[in-house]
């Protein structure tokens, strides 16, 4: 058997195979089409197992995670499956307590790539990266045999690789923002259509989503599914709290019981990168936060934890609106440093297009080295300063490292600090 480190090289190699993938909403409808091919030729995984699926501009990772905490409280076999990873592909297959163990995913990539081979050979269309994690993770929460999958949507919702599971006991749509507006469309009615999609079926729809027009939209579609709906709303805006009500909600529709909850929120861990503390003095926060809906949580946890001179390390994907989360970061940044990450999908934003876009006193350096601008401003801090490293998961899971590194994940099987 291959270790871990080969077989998730392997795995990611396959992506090049794939030139359907255009960024667009016909390629997105392709997408569904050929997963579920491969799926049929392992045995259709996504068969054996209960789902609740989440979806959402903003918040889906975070309420996927605490839904998992809930019904692990409960005593329930389960799995979780979330995207993008901050640092190694473990990070997404999450099995009980603990990620996944890297034999047993290393035991479902070589699975589902020997039916790839097949799935080709039939002249069948080649998968994404994305496309094939999320078969892996259907096969490896079988073979460790879970009951139930917690499934976070990796981009819109009608047409994403996710939507293969045949039924859903639950359906979490977080809220409805614009972002992805290049795929989704360019208004959130557009993006809205494309997350009911995931209201397939008679379950429980569960929804944060507050605008009127859109609520409507939520509420027909799922009478048309003869699905119930039940919307929460969170006071000022409170994000955190938002995700923990969804979760809830989400929960109590499959029968856990609200002192088992409690006591689920009360020790739960949050994901990477999410608004993460990763030192006290100075103090430096890690955070994905990569659109306007996003940063507006950000900005407001911000303003009640930061302390002395507050540097920040920004950089983001080239499609993103640099200039909406500048602009609500800038009344509370003394320097803004702009950078770029070195891996992921998309083009990062050029660090010197993203410095025009602040202003002069303001304006820190321009790196091309994410890594080289958090030596340089580390240096820079004193113990009672604030650092938040912003504007894209990439770049804050790729600045992550350097206190978290990918060998101490997949040893633990942890991505949590000590």
């Amino acid at each position: 058997m291959k270790n871990y480190k080969e077989a998730v090289q392997r795995l990611i190699s396959l992506s090049n195979l794939e030139t359907s993938w255009r960024g667009s909403q016909e390629s997105l409808q392709a997408s569904l089409n050929r997963t579920r091919q491969l799926l049929a030729k392992l045995e259709h995984p996504e068969r054996e197992l209960k789902f609740i699926h989440v979806t959402g501009t903003s918040g889906k990772g975070s309420v996927t995670n605490l839904i998992h905490e809930m019904l692990l409280a409960d005593g329930r076999a389960v799995a979780s499956y979330t995207s993008p990873h901050t640092t190694t592909l473990l990070e997404r297959f999450r099995v009980s307590e603990k990620l996944i163990e890297p034999k047993l995913l290393v035991q479902a990539i070589e699975l589902t790539i020997a039916g790839y081979e097949a799935h080709l050979v039939e002249g069948k269309q080649a998968l994404s990266y994305f496309e094939l994690a999320t078969v892996v993770a259907l096969v490896a929460f079988v073979l460790a045999k879970v009951e139930w999958c917690v499934l976070e949507v990796g981009l819109g919702g009608r047409w994403d690789s996710t939507n293969v599971i045949p039924k859903k006991e639950v359906a979490v749509i977080t809220n409805v923002d614009l972002d992805h507006t290049d795929i989704l469309g360019n208004s959130v009615e557009e993006i809205a259509q494309e997350k009911v999609g995931i209201i397939t079926g008679r379950c429980a729809v569960i929804s944060g989503v507050v605008q009127p027009n859109l609520r409507e939209l939520i509420s027909d579609v799922a009478s048309d599914k003869k699905a119930s709906v039940l919307f929460v709303e969170a006071p000022n805006d409170d994000h955190r709290l938002h995700n923990a009500l969804l979760a809830t909600a989400a929960a109590q529709a499959v029968g856990v019981k609200i002192e088992v909850i409690e006591k689920a929120l009360a020790k739960s861990k949050g994901l990477p990168c999410r608004f993460e503390v990763m030192s006290q003095k100075p103090l430096v926060i890690v955070d994905g936060a990569h659109n306007e809906a996003k940063m507006k949580g950000t900005v407001q946890l911000l303003k009640s934890m930061k302390r002395g001179r507050v540097h920040v390390i920004f950089g983001c994907k080239h499609s993103k609106d640099a200039g909406a989360m500048l602009k609500l970061l800038a009344p509370l940044a003394n320097v803004v440093h702009t950078t770029r990450y070195q891996h992921g999908y998309g083009a990062p934003e050029n660090p010197a297009m993203l410095a025009k876009l602040i202003t002069k006193n303001k304006r820190g350096k321009t790196w091309l080295f994410a890594d080289e601008a958090l030596q340089f401003v580390l240096g820079e801090m004193k113990p009672e300063d604030t650092l938040l490293i912003t504007g894209s998961l990439y770049l804050a899971g790729e600045l992550r490292t350097h206190w978290v590194s990918e060998e101490s994940i997949v040893k633990k099987q942890s991505s949590q600090v000590k």
